[in-house]
């Protein structure tokens, strides 16, 4: 069985990176082929498995093809695939070290290498996690319980600009922070956050007798790749007392590279840092980081003695519980495929990579730049936005549906994959390079592509 397991895993990385990229059957055909009654009786495995490559396997969208621009979804690196499924056999529940002393400390290890790779400085305190939306919603918890000693929920008031994550906008509803609370500050040309604004909204929200708890920067937002000035924000944080956490979910690694290496003294200035490796390090999902500056402030918040959960050993090493430090009590060994990938590629090889996604970006923009058709609407670390502009007199809702007609048949035809996003209410095509396999050609398939479709209307 093992061995067909294996074999079984390895086609879908082959298939992968074939086309088309997402299945081309609608939802009513895919919910009739899966949906069953509950088995009472069982099947050989044998079938089960081959049902695997047979049946689900046609239906998945292929992430890791190399002209998958859509989203921030990466190429899994097959290291970390295999990896995640020996985590499985292991089956290591990460609540404590005693209960899994090995992956405890593998876990460990890697927060520390994840910090030492961003310049984080926090000597590895935090936690893995599902994700960025899970790292964020943490840090957020943190922020508002460091608050609650100042003023309740209701008087308190958290600060991100117009372009941050909506994990943040949820997690400060979800921790009790009024809708009306949750400042959205205005944006640049550039789609940075506006210090200045920032800096008048703490003031009148303080004179109006509410709280500031936190300010959420971001270090590469979802929509163009913008960082926000993360320098001038830490300055305005250490002047006004109030919590930094930068959400580097996506763009964090590339501090790693000597381009946005200036990240690292502001990441050196944050109370909390997010980041994923399952986005920029070609982990596998899920797998995603929150880095902390003071992990006794999460033992405060999340710790809670319990007579079936109470720690006996008297070595500090032995006595760390994750549990701790964090919302979930069982966790799955999501170090593993971390670990893997960083003992088996190097972080320098990684950085690489991630240098090579950003001058691919820089390779896009260049081409859009020389192309007429083409209009540059914003890009930054690996994402760019563009359309298709036609010479003729269009209105701006023709010039979106043509765009959404290019994108929706890219889509269909399945050699290549981007997402749409919005910016100042244009539609716009976007491309998002997070991918060890994409290469030129593809950049320039992709253009060629959107020029043959929007050439023939």
């Amino acid at each position: 069985m093992g061995q067909r397991v294996l074999d079984s895993m390895w086609e879908a990385v082959r298939r992968g990176q074939e086309d088309p990229i997402l299945p081309s059957a609608r939802g009513h055909e895919i919910r009739e082929l899966l949906d069953a009654p509950l088995p009472r009786e069982g099947i050989a495995v044998d079938e089960v498995i081959k049902s695997w490559v047979d049946t689900l396997l046609p239906l998945c969208r292929h992430n890791g093809h190399p002209r998958f621009f859509g989203y921030v979804v990466t190429s899994p690196d097959p290291v970390g695939i295999f990896a995640d499924a020996m985590a499985s056999a292991m089956n290591q529940g990460l609540t404590a070290w005693r209960s899994a002393p090995g992956a405890t400390e593998v876990e460990r290890v890697v927060l520390r290498w994840l910090d030492e790779l961003v310049g984080f400085s926090g000597e590895g305190s935090g936690i893995l996690t599902s994700g960025g939306s899970s790292a964020n919603f943490h840090a957020l918890a943190l922020a508002v319980r460091k608050a609650d000693v100042s003023a309740p929920r209701h008087r308190q008031a958290i600060y991100m600009s117009t372009e941050a994550h909506v994990s943040m906008k949820k997690a400060g509803r979800v921790l009790g922070v009024p809708d009306e609370q949750i400042r959205l500050v205005p944006v640049d040309a550039s789609r940075r956050m506006r210090t200045e604004l920032l800096l008048a909204r703490l003031h009148q929200d303080r004179e109006a007798g509410l709280v500031p708890v936190a300010v959420c920067a971001s270090a590469g937002g979802a929509n163009t790749g913008a960082i926000d000035p993360l320098e001038q924000i830490a300055d305005v944080c250490e002047a006004q007392d109030v919590w930094l956490h930068i959400d580097g979910a996506y763009g964090a690694p590339a501090a790693a590279t000597t381009k946005y290496a200036w990240m690292r003294d502001s990441f050196a200035r944050a109370d909390s840092l997010s980041l994923d490796p399952h986005k920029w390090l070609f982990a596998p999902v899920d797998v995603g980081c929150l880095l902390l500056r003071d992990e006794t402030l999460s033992r405060t918040l999340f710790g809670w003695e319990s007579e079936y959960t109470a720690i006996t050993q008297i070595d500090p090493i032995e006595r760390f519980a994750f549990f701790d430090h964090g919302l979930e009590m069982t966790r799955r060994f999501r170090g593993l495929k971390v670990w893997s990938i960083l003992k088996a590629r190097g972080a320098d090889a990684i950085v690489e990579t991630i240098r090579r996604d950003i001058e691919l970006r820089e390779a896009l923009d260049d081409r859009i730049a020389r192309e007429p058709s083409l209009e540059h609407l914003g890009s930054e670390l690996s994402i760019s936005c563009f359309r298709f502009r036609p010479s003729s007199d269009e209105t701006e809702g023709e010039v979106d549906e043509l765009n959404r007609h290019i994108l929706e048949t890219i889509v269909q035809e399945g050699s290549a994959y981007m997402s749409p996003t919005y910016l100042e209410g244009r539609y716009a095509l976007r491309a998002c390079i997070v991918n060890f396999r994409t290469t030129i050609e593809d950049i320039d398939f992709l253009l060629d592509e959107v020029l043959r479709i929007g050439g023939a209307g």
